[in-house]
């Protein structure tokens, strides 16, 4: 194992892989933009948010097949050293683009899991106008998604649990279980049938379903168009209606820093390949 990378490296790792997705994106003509936390430091501190582990870009569904399929014939290759880290390959069920010269350890302390420095795609799926039946759909897919963590993670942290009850779970899932990948498989389906159902381009609402834990509902209109911001000295897209983005997000008070007590991190190790 390598020298081990500390938060400014990971950041700046981060960041270069943001730019060359950026690059590949405005060269296909794909649509993207900086989302969650990431669009956060952006506006709030043009930059890294101080404290955050983590990068998080979306693209319209659209765009992301259209990437896929690029991508796809690259081996799933960004570049000579940036993967498309792919569920069928993780815990979660959205994408991630990692640097293959890194190595991280996420939940070290726990059940701890190997990848690369990463960032998060995740991408932005219409939903009904009516909204109850909107957050029914969200709330489906948000199950295959827990299943996706269950089979693939939970399972094995149960094992090493005190919790009696969890480990004969645990144990019995393990045996009975033999595809891992059924949630992100079910869900895939799922969203290919309500892609078809709601269309990204005439859907009113639009929602990142393929992230189980951090859906929210919000206008499509907020994806219609983009903005350049600055982030890290960088200029990245912005969705145009990213205070609208932002309030459904964060609230409104989105522009003032949390307490200190509340500024967590991911928990991770990371180092350099040798």
């Amino acid at each position: 194992m390598g020298n081990q990378i500390s938060l400014k490296e990971e950041q700046a790792i981060m960041l270069d892989i943001m730019k060359d997705f950026a690059s590949f994106c405005e060269e296909h003509n794909l649509r993207y933009f900086l989302d969650a936390g990431t669009l956060l430091g952006a506006v709030r501190h043009q930059g890294f948010i101080p404290w955050d582990n983590d990068a998080d870009v979306c693209m319209p569904r659209p765009d992301m097949d259209k990437f896929y399929s690029l991508m796809e014939e690259r081996n799933f290759m960004l570049n000579d050293h940036i993967i498309l880290e792919r569920p069928e390959d993780s815990i979660f069920t959205f994408f991630k683009l990692g640097d293959i010269r890194t190595k991280m350890i996420e939940y070290p302390n726990d059940n701890p899991i190997e990848c690369y420095v990463y960032i998060d795609l995740f991408c932005k799926d219409g939903l009904p106008a009516n909204l109850k039946l909107a957050k029914r759909i969200c709330d489906k897919s948000e199950r295959y998604a827990l299943l996706q963590w269950f089979d693939k993670y939970s399972v094995n942290a149960w094992r090493r649990r005190k919790n009696p009850i969890k480990k004969i779970i645990a144990i019995l899932a393990d045996k009975v279980v033999r595809n891992k990948n059924r949630g992100y498989y079910k869900q895939k389906r799922f969203i290919k049938k309500v892609n078809h159902q709601y269309p990204y381009e005439t859907c009113k609402y639009v929602v990142t379903l393929s992230n189980g834990e951090f859906y929210r509902i919000c206008l499509k209109e907020y994806f219609d168009d983009f903005v350049m911001a600055k982030f890290e000295g960088y200029d990245f897209r912005i969705p145009k209606g990213y205070d609208g983005w932002l309030k459904v997000l964060y609230g409104n008070d989105y522009m003032i820093p949390p307490p200190v007590d509340k500024q967590q991190v991911h928990e991770v190790e990371m180092y350099w390949r040798d």
